[in-house]
């Protein structure tokens, strides 16, 4: 009996040995993405012809999942988080905070018109009017702008969506390796600078306010095959003002495009309303 037993009981562990290998083996297999380096040198193109071709390389698509490895720093703190972030195009962005075992802490909702924070730790909420938040920060800040820095597209601001005939309102530069593109927002102030490489990638957006010293530069990296595109796998942002600096590093471990998906903002009961300001010393760790 106890001799049939621990047969009985070491076939188990070699069965469970065997699945575990053959898994492992499975996920050993698995293709990676190969890294797209870009040609290096740039031909010489009119300034409409250049941005019709930014244009035509821009992903694509209806609806954008993804999973993120988030990196923060500041001065005084740094943190990892995985993330999620959920975009239906031209409509609404949701990002959602998840550091530990998966459990979120923060989810970041941003539409047309709305931007709100749930702070899940703490059972609160920001409810703010990007027209509000506009007035209060000198930066140009709208849903367009924000979809466009996560999904690598030109952008002007305003939600707009750009189209070739927008060509005449940027400014062009060339070197050997790169193109240039910068346009200036008269109402804001606001300086908008691209870097592109020769392959018609954006490789560097840049946001600046010369006089209030506001700044946001996004970089982009890693590009690899992502269906029928070339899109940046990694992106590194920096995020300056005259009293604070915030380093992030963002790194895409997972895409999904135009699978159905539904979006809405919604607080849950029982959540209390708090300031912008205070949710934002929360998520960069910054207790000043």
């Amino acid at each position: 009996m106890n001799t049939n037993f621990q047969k009985m009981k070491a076939l188990d562990y070699y069965l469970i040995l065997l699945s575990s290998v053959i898994l492992l083996g499975i996920n050993a297999c698995k293709p990676k993405k190969e890294i797209i380096r870009a040609t290096l040198h740039t031909t010489e193109k009119a300034e409409n012809e250049l941005f019709s071709d930014i244009l035509s390389n821009q992903l694509d698509f209806s609806t954008f999942s993804a999973k993120l490895n988030i990196s923060l720093s500041n001065a005084k703190h740094a943190m990892a988080s995985k993330a999620n972030l959920k975009i239906i195009n031209d409509q609404i962005l949701q990002l959602s905070v998840q550091p530990l075992f998966g459990i979120e802490i923060f989810r970041f909702y941003i539409d047309n018109d709305t931007v709100v924070i749930l702070d899940r730790m703490n059972k609160r909420y920001v409810k703010e009017s990007i027209n509000e938040l506009k007035n209060r920060y000198p930066v140009e800040f709208d849903y367009h702008t924000l979809q466009s820095l996560f999904t690598n597209k030109l952008f002007l601001g305003a939600n707009k969506v750009l189209t070739p005939s927008d060509y005449t309102k940027f400014t062009y530069g060339r070197t050997t390796t790169h193109y240039y593109l910068k346009s200036i927002n008269n109402d804001s102030s606001i300086t908008y600078l691209f870097t592109i490489d020769g392959d018609d990638r954006i490789t560097f957006s840049h946001l600046f306010h010369p006089t209030n010293k506001y700044s946001l530069q996004w970089s982009y990296s890693d590009f690899k095959q992502l269906g029928t595109y070339i899109f940046p796998y990694k992106g590194r942002i920096e995020v300056n003002s005259p009293k604070h600096k915030l380093d992030i590093e963002m790194n895409y471990t997972d895409i999904v495009l135009n699978e159905p998906m539904e979006l809405s903002i919604a607080i849950p009961k029982g959540y209390n309303q708090t300031n912008f300001s205070d949710i934002i010393k929360i998520i960069t760790a910054d207790s000043r």
